[in-house]
């Protein structure tokens, strides 16, 4: 009895290991033989937090399941599963190849709509980590475009959710690109034909004009946009237009990321560009100047800076004649166009226009049904003219005109006239969003003010349109109100390149010609300076202070403050300038 009761444990000890073994065999069989064994067994590590071993057993479900007579459709959740685990193993092409899979199978057509633009998320990145920068751009450009205005103020209640999501996923991606494009050596991009390596270009151009107007994104945005120049210069070389139009969106950037001589090699590319193709007379080429003068004097080069001032100011003369600027001193600057409007200059709840007509009269083309009040601007016509020829309205039709012969782009009035009631209304309902300015400090209240649309959405930087009025709406009275880097709105990104505002062809010859780059509202803030200034002959001299941007208080000549819209304190800096008249 006692050797019998001391045999019992081992005999139990070794049929349980026998039994373990059995079992660990008959799993492992099974793992590798059953579809449904190996599918459960890639779940459980993955609920282990090991993705990484799971993989394996991922891959050979599906390759189980298909042998077994499984369809596509049928292994299409499992293949858009395993993709996470070989993107862990750093497999990017395998887990590409999987998603797009998956994607294209029935299961992928029939997803809900927020689900398949997380997959098609997932895809564009495995493309990213992958190195393969056109198949990720040509899926995010898509989210740009179905994202609509969305992407221009995506905090915007007006918006849909759908449209929202695609364009936090584009915000989101900014990093993943960055760690394919650099800023500094730009890559070569590839395709079968030279059309598909300039569809690819226009891609990246369309997405770095969208991390251009993002705070804290331009590294991301210039890579894109310096893979985009090169290749244009590459295939179409540096004069064609399409190239000079990316002038206007990196050169920028370089500036701001203090690439100095690369913005000026730029600029001088476009502006001797600009010279063959428009003739080396004509004022157009004033913007490539005056880019090209503001980067001479941020690197100290001011005789050269001077220069180019004196040389734009020549092709001025020239254009516009010797007395091209007077000074009225009888206008009554509540009513007059050129009125700074920003928070910190606010208009009085009760302002309002009494002379708004309808833009179609004057065959602007209107987004929105003509007759109601947004489709409306005031006539601002031309004191001792004709009225119904020289006015805000038949202005911007002749602008738009040309801007779309020459973008080839549907050009239309999305946003003129807004009470104040309106813009509260807006507002109101915007809520802490930010992207709608508060009751008072929007331009449009003037009905002077214009938001234009690009082939049914919001003019971008990116549209071969913008750089036609960039070079060209000084010539019909109208400037940008809210260029890159402005702090004229409440919140952030309120570089606004589809606002443009009308100030009279006067005042905007003077603001290209003498004004600060883009500081519009300095400078209506400071108009009367100016105009006296110029009238005299006696314009800014590079280097040295603008007399007429000293920091004087800000006063708004015959107005009272709106006390709805609440405006900032006023800073000592020489940006609030307004001299009465």
């Amino acid at each position: 009895m006692p050797a019998i009761r001391l045999r019992s444990p081992v005999m139990f000890s070794s049929a349980f290991l026998l039994l373990a073994i059995s079992y660990l065999a008959y799993f492992d069989v099974a793992v590798r033989t059953d579809a449904d064994a190996a599918a459960d067994r890639f779940q459980t590590l993955v609920d282990l937090g090991a993705p990484r071993r799971a993989a394996k057993h991922g891959e050979r479900a599906i390759a189980l399941a298909l042998k077994a007579g499984a369809t596509e459709n049928d292994v299409a959740p499992l293949k858009a599963t395993v993709a996470d685990a070989q993107i862990t193993r750093r497999k990017y092409q395998r887990a590409a190849d999987l998603l797009m899979d998956a994607l294209t199978a029935e299961w992928g057509q029939s997803l809900p709509t927020a689900k398949r633009i997380d997959y098609e998320d997932r895809l564009a990145r495995a493309y990213l980590l992958n190195g393969d920068l056109e198949k990720a751009a040509a899926i995010y450009t898509t989210f740009l475009d179905l994202a609509g205005d969305a992407a221009a103020v995506p905090n915007s209640f007006a918006f849909g959710a759908t449209a929202k999501l695609r364009a936090r996923k584009l915000t989101d991606a900014a990093d993943a690109f960055l760690r394919v494009v650099n800023h500094a050596e730009p890559r070569p991009l590839t395709g079968a034909t030279p059309e598909h390596v300039l569809a690819s270009a226009a891609q990246l151009a369309d997405l770095g004009g969208f991390y251009g107007m993002r705070e804290d994104e331009e590294y991301a945005a210039a890579g894109l946009l310096a893979t985009a120049y090169e290749t244009r210069k590459r295939i179409r070389g540096a004069d064609h237009q399409d190239t000079v139009q990316l002038t206007l969106m990196l050169g920028p950037l370089y500036t701001k990321m203090g690439r100095l001589r690369d913005a000026e090699a730029l600029y001088l590319e476009a502006f001797h560009a600009q010279e063959r193709a428009k003739g080396a007379n004509s004022p157009d080429l004033s913007l490539y100047i005056k880019l090209l003068a503001g980067v001479y004097e941020k690197q100290e080069r001011f005789t050269e800076a001077q220069a180019l001032y004196e040389h734009m100011r020549r092709l001025f003369r020239d254009a516009f004649g010797a007395q091209r600027y007077a000074v009225n001193r009888d206008k009554d600057r509540r009513e007059y166009i050129n009125r700074p409007v920003s928070q910190y200059f606010p208009l009085d709840a009760a302002y309002a226009p009494d002379d708004l007509v309808s833009a179609s009269e004057f065959f602007v083309p209107t987004a929105k049904v003509p007759n109601i009040d947004e489709m409306k601007l005031r006539l601002a016509a031309d004191q001792g003219s004709d009225g119904r020829e020289e006015n805000l309205p038949a202005r911007l039709a002749q602008l738009i005109s040309l801007c779309r012969s020459e973008s080839d782009e549907a050009i239309s009035l999305r946003s003129g006239y807004r009470s104040f009631q309106t813009q509260s209304f807006l507002h109101k309902r915007n809520g802490v969003r930010g992207t709608v300015t508060p009751p008072g400090v929007s331009e449009h209240q003037t009905g002077l003010a214009a938001d234009i649309n690009v082939n049914g959405r919001f003019m971008r930087q990116s549209d071969r349109a913008f750089q036609c009025f960039e070079e060209n709406a000084f010539r019909f009275g109208f400037i940008l109100s809210y260029p890159p880097g402005n702090d004229y709105l409440p919140g952030k990104d309120t570089f606004e390149p589809w606002h443009w505002r009308y100030v009279g062809i006067q005042t905007a010859q003077l603001y290209r010609e003498a004004g600060p780059y883009n500081q519009p509202q300095e400078f209506l803030a400071a108009l009367p300076c100016f105009q006296e200034r110029a009238a005299s002959g006696v314009f800014p001299t590079a280097g040295e202070p603008d007399i007429c941007l000293d920091g004087k208080p800000a006063q708004l000549a015959n107005a009272e403050p709106a006390k709805q819209a609440q405006p900032k304190r006023e800073s000592a800096g020489a940006a609030r300038i307004l001299n009465d008249w």
